[in-house]
Parts: structure tokens; sequence; C-alpha cells
């Protein structure tokens, strides 16, 4: 079972070792771990773009959309989004490190 503190351990050493990790990708995910927090740490991740943005202090909609591609295509998420409105899209987070 994927533990925020064993997540965030191996995120962290993500950060370290991966040079193409930049502060918005940092900030986004540890936005989506606030979320997953917030929800029981249940995988996935229900949330809206609108929140993550506003959580990890992404304010182009274009610099977010780049950095989730990113995320990804990496490997740390999978992403189911939602084309409703009102209805938030699944992020998946995916396990990495040692621990995940």
């Amino acid at each position: 079972m994927m533990t925020l503190e064993n997540y965030v351990s191996d995120f962290l050493d993500m950060v370290y070792e991966d040079p193409k990790l930049g502060p918005k990708h940092i900030s986004l995910m540890l936005a989506i771990l606030y979320f997953f927090y917030r929800q029981d740490c249940k995988n996935p991740v229900k949330v809206f773009s609108s929140q993550l943005r506003e959580q990890a202090k992404i304010r182009s909609q274009r610099i977010y959309y780049y950095c989730m591609k990113d995320l990804k295509e990496w490997g740390y998420i999978k992403m189911k989004p939602s084309y409703i409105r009102h209805e938030a899209s699944e992020v998946t987070l995916r396990p990495i490190g040692k621990k995940g």
C-alpha cells in the first residue's frame, strides 16, 4: 500500500536524481500529493485542474498542461481527464522509487 510518507520520500529522491524535474513539476507533484492526503490517501486523486494550479501556484494553463504531460510521460502519474465541466479528473500516483 502506498503511504504519503513513502511517496514523498521516494519523490524527493527522484527530484535529486532526475535533472528533467524543474520547480513547476515539483510544485505540481506536491499539489497532487496535498490532494492525495486530503482525500485520505485514496488513489486515484479526484481533482480539478484549477485546484491543482492554485495549490501549485501555476497561473498559466499552458504551463500546467505542459508539466502534467511531462509527469505522465516520465511515469510519475497516470491521468484520466474529465471533459465534463463539473466533474473532477482522476490523477493516479504511480509507484516510483524503492518503496513505491
